[in-house]
């Protein structure tokens, strides 16, 4: 269940922050109730156990085999033992010296390596005299930046035109297999994604009012709240015509690299949930990757989303190349053909009966 769970969560390819829309669909859950030998995560939402366990092997710089055997309850590896004493310490450390404040966590000490960091590393000279920083050129303004990646998309006109959008390829796994994978979008809000591993398909969706995940092993799923809510915002259709909706405001706050190339930096902060920072390209104006940090009980949890190959398809331009990527694990979409006004039948968008 535990494994069948995080490649759920990886076919959705998200994870940021929200618990409300969760907390509308089910009753919560904690890890005690669902799982065997809970001892340190007991009144955690059994839902936001997975993502908790990422950040420690993100931060670690480990796969799970690191702590566990096959049957994750038994407490046959010292690793394991050793992982609850360390988690403790970070919570009674957080606790006693930084007033409940996730300000220590795994990576504090770890540093992405199993044995922890504790000797300085040697690098830049602060002594050395500063050479003359280049004069900076004055930045445009965030409406400016919007309307010219509207533009460099194809225009809000021919955008407006596509009211629904089939995608197929294969997913990419973190080990770099490919496997079958098809999105489906209707405007004005439906997403479905079907993901087929050999003998097992994992689908998520939003039909317009309940997100869900489905598993043909495991049926219907509890998703952690973080991937319900950026389901519901991911089916927006045409969501580069609506950021100024979907953001109660965008803030430019500088330049940054993104693969060898300058992008404009935007902290798109929503009206509730956590702030993204999305990139655009400064030649292309396009968007380029989005970056944002989820809450876990440990402390913040990076996600990374970058876009690329970007392709003409019925007078708009479309990602046919997408990478997530988090501390210890990186995977993504490789779309070979999208079609675009197709008759899609709203019934495709709910979860399937078994």
């Amino acid at each position: 269940m535990r494994s069948t769970l995080l490649l759920l969560i990886l076919s959705a390819g998200l994870i940021v922050v929200s618990s409300s829309l969760a907390q509308r669909q089910q009753p919560t859950q904690t890890a005690e109730q669902r799982y065997k030998n809970i001892q340190i995560f007991k009144e955690l939402p059994a839902a936001q156990l997975d993502p908790t366990m990422a950040f420690i092997a993100g931060s670690l710089g480990v796969k799970c085999n690191y702590c566990h055997v096959n049957t994750f309850d038994k407490d046959d590896k010292p690793t394991k033992l050793a992982a609850r004493r360390m988690i403790k310490m970070v919570f009674d450390l957080n606790k006693g010296s930084f007033n409940g404040e996730r300000a220590v966590s795994c990576f504090t000490c770890h540093r992405g390596n199993p044995t922890p960091v504790s000797v300085p590393v040697i690098g830049a000279n602060p002594w050395a005299p500063s050479s003359a920083s280049k004069p900076e050129t004055a930045l445009p303004k965030v409406k400016l930046i919007v309307a010219r990646y509207v533009q460099a998309l194809g225009g809000a006109e021919a955008l407006a035109k596509i009211t629904s959008r089939i995608a197929r390829g294969s997913r990419i796994g973190a080990d770099g297999i490919l496997v079958p994978e098809e999105v489906y979008q209707k405007a004005p809000n439906k997403i479905l994604t079907i993901t087929s591993y050999p003998g097992l398909v994992f689908s998520n969706g939003f039909n317009g009012s309940a997100a869900w995940g489905h598993s043909s092993k495991d049926g219907v799923m509890p998703l952690p709240d973080q991937v319900l809510n950026q389901l519901k915002i991911d089916s927006v259709f045409n969501k580069e015509l609506k950021l100024e909706e979907l953001y109660a405001r965008l803030t430019l706050i500088g330049k940054a690299s993104v693969n060898d190339s300058e992008a404009y930096v935007i902290q798109a902060t929503p009206a509730n949930g956590a702030a993204e920072k999305l990139f655009f390209d400064v030649r292309s104006g396009l968007l380029v990757r989005r970056y944002v940090e989820s809450d876990t009980v440990l402390g913040k949890f990076p996600l990374q989303t970058d876009y690329d190959d970007f392709r003409e398809v019925d007078g708009v331009k479309q990602p046919f190349l997408i990478r997530w990527s988090f501390p210890g694990r990186s995977w993504g979409r490789k779309i070979d053909e999208v079609k675009q006004n197709i008759s899609i039948d709203n019934s495709r968008f709910s979860p399937p009966a078994k």
